[in-house]
């Protein structure tokens, strides 16, 4: 059974670090997100952690010391590992409860958030219409948007907060609802596996299609059509289903 779809304002984001993996000479830790019903897991090594950090302590003036210190020696030892993975956990835990309402750009992506989470996911489909919008309309060609790209923009016109609410112009729902209003040929590929890490059923998730006012054709697949508002704007002549 499918879960039910929690409002994004009221989830809750959560993450943890489940375990660890030695890769060739390192250690790599496996971390489990959680937001809402979604969850999904992110592997990263200390160096990773490390690098985030430094973009923290001058992009958002965190504490230099609330990273754990890095070890040399005895750096992959049992002992070690467990105890650097609880302190890493901490550390994002941390992050997460410093930043509730906006998470910084460095952390979203650290964190697969452009992947798996609405706002992320907006976000990053926004920044790459912002740049490639105006030439992929002139080239009248289909474009492609998956159903999880579609249910993170319908479910953030439900949200009643700014349509740049992580202060990046780029990053504006605006320049989505400019591109949707003018685009002609669209193509949304569902899929009936998870996607990526994530317990995320493409195939199971409600979206909008309000938001394109001028498409000549639109194909669909692998979507549940009592899923999808929006059909009856459309014309039944320029919708295809597979």
């Amino acid at each position: 059974m499918d879960a039910p779809h929690l409002p994004e304002q009221s989830a809750e984001k959560r993450v943890r670090i489940v375990g660890s993996e030695l890769v060739e000479n390192y250690t790599v830790y496996v971390i489990e997100v959680n937001v809402g019903y979604h969850s999904w897991t992110v592997k990263h090594r200390y160096s990773d952690f490390h690098d985030l950090h430094e973009k923290l302590t001058v992009e958002k003036k965190i504490d230099k010391h609330l990273l754990p210190p890095k070890k040399i020696i005895g750096k992959n030892s049992k002992s070690l590992v467990e105890k650097r993975q609880k302190e890493l956990e901490v550390y994002l835990q941390t992050l997460l409860s410093r930043f509730p309402a906006s998470t910084p750009k460095v952390l979203s992506n650290f964190l697969l958030f452009h992947f798996y989470e609405i706002n992320g996911i907006a976000a990053a489909l926004a920044e790459e219409l912002f740049n490639k919008g105006e030439q992929w309309l002139a080239a009248g060609e289909v474009f492609l948007l998956r159903p999880l790209q579609l249910y993170a923009v319908t479910q953030q016109l439900k949200l009643a907060k700014p349509t740049c609410a992580n202060g990046d112009a780029t990053a504006d729902l605006g320049h989505i609802l400019d591109f949707t209003c003018r685009l002609k040929y669209l193509k949304i590929p569902g899929m009936k596996a998870a996607v990526g890490t994530s317990n995320i059923e493409e195939q199971s998730l409600p979206f909008d299609l309000s938001i394109f006012k001028s498409l000549l054709q639109i194909e669909i697949s692998d979507c549940d059509a009592g899923q999808i508002e929006g059909l009856t704007h459309l014309k039944p002549t320029i919708t295809k289903w597979r």
